[in-house]
C-alpha cells in the first residue's frame, strides 16, 4: 500500500457550515499527496454527507464514532489512524490561507530532515466582528523557545494546532485530561522529546475565533477548567521555570482573577486541586510579591484626578530622566 506523503487530520463534531469552507480550502491545495481522515463524533450523518459530496475519492478515509470521544480524544484517535510521514491536524473551523499552504507546510519537514516539529504564522478571524489577529512571533521567541520549551506556558506563541505539521510515528498524543491548555501541553513534551522547531513567517492557515461553539469559548473563564489546568501543567515543568519572574505573573493573574487569596479559596474550587505543599506556597509567595509591587499603582488609582496631576508633573517634569 502506498504511504502519502502527509496525513490531513480532521476531527469533527457537527459545525457543517465551517467544515465547509475548511474543506473546500484541502480541495484547493496544489499539493496532493495527502490523504483524509475524518473522525466526526457527531450523533447524525450531517457530517459524512457533508464530506461525501467532495469527492475526495479513495484519499478521504472517515471514521464516525459510536460514542462521542470529545476534545482533545478525538483528535488523538484521527492521528492514530493517520498513515502519512506527517501529520497535519486540521480544526473543523480553520482553513488553509491559499491553495500552497499545504505544499509550503510539508517542505518545511523535508527541507529539514533532523526536526520533527514545524509551524507557521496564522490570523486568526473573529467571528463577531470581523477583526484579524495575526499569530506572528519574533525570530527571538522562536529560538527561545527550541531552548525552554516550557516558556509556553507565560504565553502560547505557536497558536493554534491548525498551525503545526509533525512528523507521525513518535507516538505522542494530546493529553485527554486538558481541554484549555492541551495545545500548549502537546508543545512543551513534543520539543522537549526534540527542541529543533521550524518556523515559516508566512501565513498559512486561518483561524476562528469567538465562535460558541468552540472548546476554548465554553472554558474562558471557567475557574475550574483554567486554574486546574495551570497547576496541572506547571506540576510537570516547575523544575525549569520555578525561579523564572513571569510565574509570579501567571499566578497574580489567576488569582486576582478569580478573587483567589488563600489555600481556602483554591480547594473550594473542587477536588481536582491536588498541589504539593511547596508548590502551594510558592504560589501564594509570588501572589504577595506581585500585589506589593503593584501597590503603589493601586494607591494613585484611587486618588482624585487633581492629585493624580500633580504626580505626574513631578513625575514627567521634576524627576530626573
Amino acid at each position: 500500500m502506498r504511504i502519502p506523503r502527509v496525513s490531513i487530520c480532521i476531527p469533527t463534531y457537527c459545525q457543517v457550515d465551517y467544515l465547509k469552507e475548511t474543506l473546500r480550502s484541502v480541495q484547493a491545495q496544489e499539493f496532493d499527496d495527502y490523504e483524509l481522515i475524518i473522525s466526526d463524533d457527531t450523533a447524525d450523518d450531517t457530517v459524512e454527507k457533508l464530506v461525501g459530496s467532495f469527492g475526495f475519492d479513495d484519499r478521504l478515509r472517515y471514521f464516525h464514532n459510536p460514542v462521542a470521544l470529545g476534545s482533545p480524544e478525538n483528535w488523538n484517535a484521527a492521528v492514530r489512524k493517520a498513515q502519512g510521514n506527517y501529520i497535519k491536524l486540521l480544526h473543523h473551523d480553520d482553513r488553509f490561507s491559499h491553495p500552497g499552504a499545504l505544499g509550503a507546510f510539508v517542505r518545511l519537514l523535508d527541507d529539514n530532515i533532523e526536526a520533527d516539529f514545524a509551524f507557521s504564522a496564522s490570523s486568526a478571524e473573529n467571528v463577531i466582528d470581523g477583526c484579524i489577529h495575526y499569530q506572528c512571533p519574533s525570530k527571538k521567541q522562536v529560538i527561545e523557545l527550541g531552548i525552554t520549551p516550557e516558556k509556553l506556558f507565560f504565553k502560547n506563541i505557536i497558536g493554534a494546532p491548525s498551525a503545526t505539521i509533525y512528523r507521525n510515528g513518535l507516538g505522542i498524543e494530546y493529553d485527554r485530561v486538558l481541554q484549555w491548555l492541551v495545545d500548549v501541553d502537546f508543545y512543551i513534551r513534543f520539543l522537549k522529546y526534540n527542541p529543533l522547531l521550524i518556523y515559516s513567517d508566512e501565513v498559512l492557515i486561518v483561524t476562528a475565533t469567538n465562535a460558541m461553539h468552540q472548546i476554548t469559548e465554553r472554558c474562558k473563564n471557567n475557574v475550574s477548567i483554567e486554574m486546574f489546568e495551570y497547576i496541572y501543567i506547571y506540576q510537570k515543568i516547575a523544575q525549569k521555570i520555578s525561579e523564572n519572574i513571569d510565574v509570579q505573573y501567571v499566578w497574580f493573574r489567576l488569582f486576582e482573577k478569580y478573587q483567589i487569596y488563600s489555600q481556602a479559596d483554591l480547594q473550594q474550587q473542587g477536588d481536582r486541586f491536588f498541589i504539593e505543599e511547596k508548590i502551594l506556597q510558592s504560589f501564594f509567595e509570588s501572589y504577595r510579591l506581585v500585589r506589593l509591587k503593584r501597590t503603589p499603582y493601586r494607591i494613585y488609582a484611587r486618588l482624585p484626578e487633581t492629585l493624580k496631576s500633580i504626580i505626574r508633573f513631578f513625575y514627567y517634569k521634576v524627576m530626573p530622566s
